[in-house]
C-alpha cells in the first residue's frame, strides 16, 4: 500500500481525534481548579487571556476533524484549513504572550527584560504571519471520492515560522533558567520549586514539538501519489503531508502547558492570600495591565521574597 492512502485516511484524522481527547482529558481533570481560581475570582485581563487560551483549541480542533472527517469540496478545505491555521497562530502566539509576561514577572519587571521580550514577541509575530500567508497562498487541494480532503500541493515556508516560535522559546527558556537559579539558591518552598521546574520542562517541551514540525517534513519519507506518472520522486509530495502535520498537537501543547502553569499561579496566589484580597489577582491598576513590583533590598526575609514573587507572577493572571 502506497504512503498517502494511510496518511489520509488513518494518520491526520488519528493526530486530530488524538489532540481532542487530549484537550477534553485535560480539561475534566482540571475544570474543579479553574472554577475554585478563575471564575470565581475578580475577573482581568488574565481571565480573558486564560479563556482564550483555553478554549479557542476546542474550535480549530473541531474545525479541523470536520474536514477530515465529513464530505468537503476543494473549495471548502481551503477555507476550514485558513481558519484552522489563523486560529492556532493566534492561539500560539497568545501562549507565548502569557508566558512572557509570566517571564517578564519572575525578572521583576527589569527594563532590558521588558525590551528582550518586546522585540521577541513583535518578530515572532510579524514573521510568523508572513510565512503562514506564504504558506496558505500554496494550498492546493483537489477533488475525492471519499470523506476528507486531498492535499495536492503545499509550500515547506512554514518550517521557517517554526524556527523563530524555537527561537522565541529558547529565549524564555533561558531567561527563566538563569532566574531559577538564582532564586533557588534564597528559598527552596515546594511551590517556588515546582513553578520553575514545570516551567523549565514545559518550554522543553515545547521546544521538543518545534523541532519535530521543522524535521519531520524533512526526514519523513517520499509519496509516489503526488509524483506526475513518470517523474522521478522528490520530497514534493512528502512536504504537501507532512508540512503541518504536526501543527494540531504543537496547538494543544501549547494550550494545555500553560493552563497548567497559570492555575499554579493562581493558586498559589489564592493560599497566600485572603479570599476577599484582589490585588493578587488582579490584572489592572488604573485600566493597565501591570506586575506587582518586587522589593529589591538585600535584607528582606524569605517569606518577604516569596510574597513578592507570588504577587509578581499572579499578577496578569
Amino acid at each position: 500500500m502506497s504512503l498517502d492512502p494511510v496518511v489520509e485516511a488513518r494518520l491526520v484524522p488519528s493526530t486530530l481525534c488524538a489532540c481532542a481527547t487530549i484537550l477534553v482529558y485535560d480539561w475534566i481533570c482540571t475544570l474543579d481548579q479553574e472554577i475554585t481560581h478563575v471564575w470565581s475570582r475578580p475577573w482581568s485581563m488574565g481571565t480573558l487571556f486564560f479563556g482564550l487560551n483555553r478554549y479557542l483549541p476546542f474550535v480549530d480542533i473541531s474545525v479541523g476533524l470536520s474536514a477530515k472527517l465529513m464530505l468537503v469540496s476543494p473549495e471548502g478545505c481551503l477555507v476550514r484549513n485558513k481558519i484552522v491555521a489563523w486560529l492556532s497562530v493566534m492561539g500560539i502566539f497568545l501562549s507565548e504572550v502569557i508566558l512572557m509576561l509570566r517571564t517578564f514577572a519572575i525578572w521583576e519587571r527589569k527594563g532590558i527584560v521588558f525590551v528582550l521580550l518586546t522585540f521577541l514577541a513583535a518578530s515572532t509575530a510579524v514573521s510568523t504571519v508572513a510565512f503562514t500567508q506564504l504558506e496558505l497562498a500554496s494550498l492546493e487541494y483537489v477533488p475525492t471520492t471519499g470523506v476528507g480532503c486531498k492535499l495536492a500541493k503545499a509550500s515547506s515556508v512554514i518550517i521557517f515560522a517554526y524556527s523563530i516560535l524555537m527561537i522565541s522559546e529558547t529565549t524564555i527558556v533561558i531567561l527563566t533558567a538563569v532566574k531559577a537559579y538564582r532564586d533557588l539558591r534564597r528559598s527552596r518552598q515546594p511551590w517556588l520549586v515546582q513553578l520553575y521546574r514545570d516551567g523549565i520542562l514545559f518550554y522543553f517541551y515545547l521546544l521538543s514539538i518545534s523541532l519535530a514540525n521543522i524535521l519531520v517534513p524533512l526526514l519523513a519519507p517520499v509519496s509516489p501519489e503526488f509524483q506526475p506518472l513518470g517523474t522521478p520522486l522528490t520530497k514534493e509530495g512528502l512536504q504537501s503531508m507532512f508540512a503541518n502535520w504536526l501543527a494540531s498537537p504543537q496547538r494543544v501543547l501549547h494550550s494545555v502547558l500553560c493552563t497548567r502553569v497559570l492555575l499554579l499561579i493562581r493558586g498559589q496566589a489564592v493560599r497566600e492570600r485572603p479570599l476577599d484580597e484582589s490585588v493578587a489577582l488582579s490584572g489592572y491598576t488604573n485600566g493597565t495591565l501591570v506586575f506587582a513590583s518586587v522589593d529589591s533590598e538585600m535584607n528582606r526575609t524569605e517569606t518577604e521574597t516569596e510574597t513578592e514573587t507570588i504577587d509578581s507572577v499572579a499578577h496578569f493572571s
